[in-house]
């Protein structure tokens, strides 16, 4: 498996912490139990031919089968399962649809982190494993990510939500959770999301020393695969000092 490739897959596997996936002709589909988009996902699930109208078809696919319950969505694109003339036209095909791009992220890998450059801060570090864990966890979503409160609840509170194999760790200061982190082991990739920090607390190390925190616990229980994410626009540099080096491309387009 090509890196890109395991890059794309473990973000598949982590995607589907939001609902069940079901493969329909070349289409990854995960429908979530809320309407809000980015959590009613499509995902391309083979290579798309350089034949015309195929990126349309999987799109239209995905509309219909998303419009029929009622849900807003998104549309999770990893450039490498593109042929180089789709590549080149992908937002011009969206735009047709009506979709527009609300994120192009570098997808990265490491086979370790460097070694810390600066002190890190003391947090004190907790599992998301408990109805407290899984509300701090949605109010940080609400603060980082601009999804409502009411949509991060809905997601992230119900215990029923966290059966899969994604984990979330949570980094406290003074009893209050200012940052997190999650990690999810698939396709021979360790697979790091959600990397956030509230405002009021950034620029001091928090995301590093969760990650960290994080990583380590997950080497200590035997996991020794190379590390992969897709990195924000804010977290680039900080991915680069970590060791963190590009192998793909990510975008997501959304319904309005």
């Amino acid at each position: 498996m090509k890196n890109w490739e395991r890059n794309a897959a473990n973000l598949a596997a982590s995607l589907s912490f939001y609902g069940p996936a079901e493969h329909r002709a070349g289409v990854q589909l995960i429908t979530s139990p809320v309407t809000f988009s980015v959590f009613n996902i499509a995902l391309i699930a083979n290579p798309v031919a350089e034949i015309e109208g195929e990126m349309d078809r999987r799109i239209q696919l995905a509309n219909a089968h998303f419009r029929t319950r009622q849900r807003d969505w998104s549309f999770w694109l990893c450039e490498d399962y593109l042929a180089p003339r789709t590549a080149r036209r992908v937002h011009r095909i969206f735009e047709s649809h009506n979709m527009e791009c609300i994120a192009e992220s570098p997808g990265m890998e490491t086979d370790e982190l460097t070694p810390p450059r600066r002190s890190l801060p003391a947090l004190s570090y907790r599992r998301v494993n408990d109805a407290g864990t899984r509300r701090d966890f949605a109010q940080l979503v609400t603060a980082c990510f601009h999804i409502p409160p009411a949509i991060s609840l809905q997601v992230y509170e119900p215990e029923g939500m966290w059966h899969g194999p994604l984990e979330v760790w949570l980094g406290y200061e003074g009893g209050f959770a200012v940052t997190c982190t999650a990690l999810i082991e698939a396709a021979g990739v360790l697979g790091i999301y959600s990397v956030a920090t509230l405002p009021a607390w950034r620029g001091r190390g928090m995301a590093e020393a969760i990650m960290r925190h994080a990583i380590a616990d997950r080497r200590l229980r035997g996991v020794t695969a190379p590390l992969v994410l897709q990195s924000s626009p804010g977290g680039l540099e900080l991915y680069k000092r970590l060791g963190f080096k590009r192998t793909t491309r990510f975008f997501v387009f959304a319904t309005p």
